[in-house]
């Protein structure tokens, strides 16, 4: 019982004691400090580009959403692709894609009017819009819609982190959108690319 008390008292002033070396307890706790700061600042700084991603998409549809009567051509992607980059402050031009479809009653299924794509991506036809029914309105017979996706790269700031400090950072993730939108001031948005034949549009 003399060991145990013994044992139990230097417990207990170990517990209580106060006293320490400030050097010490600088070096322990500085690394954690600078890691949890610097992990705070790669994650805060990817949700931001996320949301500035989100919010250039919903910018672009709503464009596109009030092409009125005129046609869209392959300047107007061009443009498209450039306001895109600004907007995202992307370093490279990001990979966009616009798609006018609508809703075949006859057959149950969305149908492809026209699809154009700025980057990696390819256009959509009926089969490819149809694997994405899921994330499609319902929509009455004939009714039209636009559907804008955008993918914006992102390139961590600290890549796998500072020095010995591993998990401060990210690995580069791709930002992907997806906007679906109703035509506002017209019953469908058009494209041509040979203005001088308005027959060879397609709406």
């Amino acid at each position: 019982m003399i060991g145990l008390d013994r044992i139990t008292r230097r417990i207990w002033r170990f517990r209580m004691e106060e006293t320490a070396t400030v050097t010490i307890e600088m070096i322990l706790m500085t690394p954690i400090m600078v890691w949890g700061f610097v992990a705070t600042l790669q994650f805060f700084d990817a949700y931001r580009t996320e949301m500035i991603s989100n919010k250039a998409a919903l910018t672009i549809a709503d464009m596109y959403s009030r092409a009125e009567h005129d046609p869209i051509n392959s300047t107007y992607l061009n443009g498209t692709r450039s306001l895109l980059r600004y907007l995202t402050l992307a370093e490279e031009d990001p990979d966009f894609r616009v798609t006018l479809f609508h809703w075949q009653e006859s057959k149950n299924r969305y149908r492809v009017s026209w699809s154009r794509n700025r980057g990696e991506r390819n256009s959509h036809n009926t089969t490819t819009i149809n694997e994405l029914a899921d994330r499609l309105p319902i929509m009455v017979d004939a009714e039209r819609a636009l559907l804008i996706e955008t993918w914006t790269d992102y390139t961590p700031k600290y890549g796998d982190g500072i020095g010995y400090m591993v998990g401060t950072g990210l690995d580069p993730i791709e930002f992907a959108t997806h906007v679906v939108i109703s035509p506002r001031f017209a019953p469908t948005v058009c494209w041509n690319n040979t203005p001088e034949d308005p027959s060879a549009a397609r709406c």
